[in-house]
């Protein structure tokens, strides 16, 4: 730490026109310190300090894409979290389509923690960091907004761990981000949902040094092998035999290419393929496809791998819009395509579209599980009576969270707390030992956990999302592909064999 001082008493004067003589007063005395990182700021003065352009510690200046916090008064009140573990997040804070259902799994895994803190009562806080298209706010598209927002986290408030981002592609320009050499410290990113089999290899465990890329999704390595498998089955409620002939449409991303590869690897008949860049061109490669495949004649499919919401929102909309084609066509989405959102902006394709729709997820979440019943009763009473379901990967980030937590106790017990994102991964190498004590994530357990991780035990957790068995050589987890329709109803999803 750089040396303080103490700066000389400022003064104010009255001078009073007209008058004869004048009064000064010292007002007030200015700690600085000189500095050359943002740390040593943080350590002289606390949160929301870093080291200015003279090289001297100053506030740090606000940002519109961080604005949203846990507990929600961290910026109004530094001082009274100066001792908290600062986590982060990058997510779409896009209202209704975006994912701000998961912003608040992660904020309530906070709120839990906190009910008794790490040692000696020390709290979490986490800041939620936005990475949507806002012309209101700047004109940075998803992948710049999630760089600077990394950047923001880890440069000016030290965070050891960021949860997200949700997507692929986003993730991993997250990733290359913070492994620069520029970021003074090492950063752990576990996203809920970005599911490319690219990203297993993106950072692998070298001996017993783990990796910084953590997920709590499985990676979509079988998802394109299921897809294929089912198109290439009868469906009766179609009306269709084996898919022959099919066109998938795909974002150009580390997700979409990735998973229209393995589909294309899987898939036996003829397959069309049409990548996009810009979701505008999604309506346009819809009406391309209707007329490639239209010459095929029956039992023909159309897959779309969207990586957004409002991908798959668009693209639903552009095939009731063609609906003399897609009502005879079999319809299947990747992983984006169950959330309540979409069926909440595609009501109009209720009666067409709706029951030519089939899809894969990565994994599969038991609603009906204590542990996710828990989670979602107490989601619903800290946010107001909303539904954790709302959104497909809630109960992943809230695991994420919670593993973020969980790696912050081995660390402060057996990294000589040393709050790194690489000491806190050590910590990670410890939640799926099969022979070790049961935690359920949640506050229930906490007090366990911390016990364990205290005498030197690993333990073997269980997620609301299901079980968190990490592969120990490359790290991922493993769980079975769910198939998917929408429901009658048309306002949530059904569980195909």
């Amino acid at each position: 730490m750089a040396a303080m001082s103490r700066a000389p008493v400022l003064w104010t004067c009255l001078f009073a026109l007209g008058l004869a003589g004048s009064s000064c007063s010292a007002v007030t005395k200015v700690d600085y310190a000189e500095c050359t990182e943002n740390a040593t700021c943080r350590d002289a003065f606390g949160l929301g300090w870093q080291c200015g352009d003279a090289g001297l510690c100053q506030e740090v200046e606000a940002n519109k894409r961080c604005k949203e916090t846990w507990p929600t008064d961290l910026f109004k009140n530094p001082d009274k979290y100066k001792d908290a573990i600062i986590l982060g997040s990058l997510f779409d804070h896009t209202p209704n389509t975006g994912d701000l259902v998961l912003v608040n799994a992660a904020s309530l895994a906070i709120d839990q923690a906190n009910q008794t803190g790490l040692t000696d009562g020390r709290t979490y806080a986490i800041i939620h960091c936005g990475y949507q298209e806002d012309s209101d706010i700047d004109d940075l598209t998803p992948e710049d907004a999630v760089v600077a927002g990394a950047k923001f986290l880890v440069d000016n408030y030290g965070t050891p761990v960021i949860i997200g981002p949700g997507t692929s592609s986003l993730a991993e320009a997250a990733f290359k981000e913070l492994e620069k050499p520029e970021h003074s410290q090492s950063t752990l990113l576990i996203s809920p949902s970005a599911t490319s089999p690219s990203l297993t290899d993106i950072d692998v465990r070298d001996g017993d040094k783990p990796g910084l890329f953590w997920r709590t999704a499985p990676p979509d390595s079988l998802l394109g092998e299921v897809l294929a498998s089912k198109m290439m089955e009868a469906d009766p409620d179609l009306g269709n035999d084996v898919i022959d002939n099919a066109a998938v449409i795909f974002t150009n991303d580390t997700y979409g290419q990735g998973l229209a590869t393995e589909l294309d690897r899987n898939f036996t008949g003829n397959l069309l393929s049409y990548g996009y860049d810009n979701p505008k061109n999604i309506a346009s490669l819809v009406i391309q496809a209707t007329g490639d495949l239209a010459p095929a004649g029956p039992n023909v499919g159309v897959v779309f791998i969207g990586s957004t919401v409002e991908d798959v929102v668009d693209f639903i909309n552009a095939a009731d819009e063609n609906a003399e084609f897609y009502t005879n066509v079999s319809i299947y989405l990747g992983d984006a395509g169950k959330n309540e959102d979409v069926l909440t902006q595609t009501e109009s394709a209720a009666a067409t579209i709706y029951p030519r729709i089939r899809g894969v997820f990565p994994g599969s979440v038991d609603l009906t599980s204590p542990i996710y019943k828990n989670f979602a009763s107490n989601y619903a009473t800290t946010f107001d009576g909303s539904k954790a379901d709302e959104a497909s990967y809630s109960a992943h980030t809230y695991d994420a969270t919670w593993l973020a937590i969980y790696g912050t106790a081995w660390a402060e017990y057996k990294r000589d707390g040393k709050l790194t994102g690489l000491d806190i991964a050590y910590g990670l190498q410890q939640i799926s030992d099969p022979n070790g004590e049961v935690i359920e994530v949640g506050a229930l357990d906490w007090n366990s956990a911390k016990s364990e991780f205290k005498a030197g035990r690993a333990i073997n957790v269980v997620g609301a999302s299901g079980l968190l068995d990490y592969d120990p050589e490359n790290e991922e987890t493993k769980a079975p592909v769910e198939y998917w329709k929408i429901n009658a109803e048309g306002d949530g999803f059904d569980i195909l064999p």
